[in-house]
C-alpha cells in the first residue's frame, strides 16, 4: 500500500527508488510496505501516461460536434475512474467487521 509524505525539513534529501530523481523541502513522495521512496510526481505522470496508452480513442472519433466530443470524452473519464477506483488500496482505512457492517447500512 501506498503512503504519502511530504519532506518538510529543508536539510533532507530522499532519492526516487523509480525514477532516480532527487527529492528535496516540499516535495511529495510516496512509500511502499517495503520502505522504497517513489516521487508523487513521477508517479502520477506515469499513471496518466499509462491512461493515455489504454484509452480507446474510436469512442471520441464518432463525435460530430465539440460538444459530442465533450460528452464523449465526460463519459469515457466517469468510466475510467469507476473500474480503477476500487483497485486502489486506501492508507488509514482499517479492515474489521465494524467497519464492513457500518458500511452495509
Amino acid at each position: 500500500m501506498l503512503t504519502l509524505h511530504r519532506i518538510q525539513n529543508f536539510n533532507e534529501f530522499l532519492r526516487c527508488h523509480a525514477s532516480g530523481e532527487i527529492l528535496m523541502y516540499g516535495d511529495y513522495y510516496y512509500t511502499n510496505d517495503a520502505g522504497q521512496v517513489i516521487s508523487a510526481k513521477y508517479y502520477y505522470n506515469t499513471k496518466e501516461q499509462r491512461r493515455r496508452e489504454t484509452f480507446d480513442q474510436s469512442i471520441l472519433n464518432t463525435a460530430q460536434t465539440q460538444k459530442d466530443y465533450q460528452d464523449a470524452l465526460r463519459e469515457a473519464e466517469q468510466e475510467y475512474l469507476s473500474e480503477q477506483m476500487l483497485d486502489e488500496p486506501v492508507a488509514g482505512l482499517k479492515e474489521s467487521y465494524n467497519n464492513e457492517k457500518e458500511a452495509e447500512k
